[in-house]
């Protein structure tokens, strides 16, 4: 498949479709990711049997965006699509290890889709994925793409989901 328009001077431009699945831009996927999740969570959605009503807003967290990209380049480097990593770790022991205290933790993750509205779109179809999406107790994503051109799925997503652990910040700023 490809594309054809013009270009300067009237010239013929030919351009084949993309069949790479490279990632998006890292300030890309943070900005899309925030707005996706937020436009899903903003209306009641059925995930599976379960019906959820709106949920408040997410907000972005780098260090949960570190703990998706570290998970990501993983499952890129390794070439499997898992919720466990490939040293037998899940989602709640790597944000522990970036030192993020939790009450609730969740992971999404996608294999071979190319865009945000892609992955989201596909997350909402899959009633785990859709529950994590729509869960209220979640405040807080972040979320990265890892491109590997030598592995069977090219691309490998994950948003982290969770809500920050009040108290353990509370504690932390008075010993400070």
């Amino acid at each position: 498949m490809f594309l054809c328009g013009c270009g300067k001077n009237n010239e013929i431009v030919y351009v084949l479709a993309n069949d790479s699945y490279r990632c998006e831009d890292f300030d890309v996927i943070k900005e899309k990711m925030v707005v996706l999740i937020n436009r899903a969570r903003a209306q009641s959605r059925n995930c599976g049997y379960k019906i959820y009503t709106p949920a408040g807003q997410v907000t972005w967290n780098p260090t949960l965006a570190r703990a998706a990209l570290d998970h990501s380049v993983d499952m890129a480097t390794a070439d499997f699509v898992s919720h466990s990593g490939s040293d037998g770790s899940h989602v709640d022991e790597r944000v522990e290890e970036l030192d993020y205290s939790w009450t609730s933790v969740g992971e999404n993750i996608s294999a071979g889709r190319e865009s945000s509205e892609e992955v989201v779109a596909a997350w909402l179809l899959s009633p785990e994925h859709c529950e994590n999406v729509m869960r209220a107790s979640f405040t807080e994503i972040g979320g990265a793409c890892f491109h590997n051109k030598d592995t069977k799925n090219k691309t490998y997503w994950t948003v982290v989901f969770a809500s920050p652990d009040e108290g353990a910040l509370k504690r932390a700023n008075l010993r400070e």
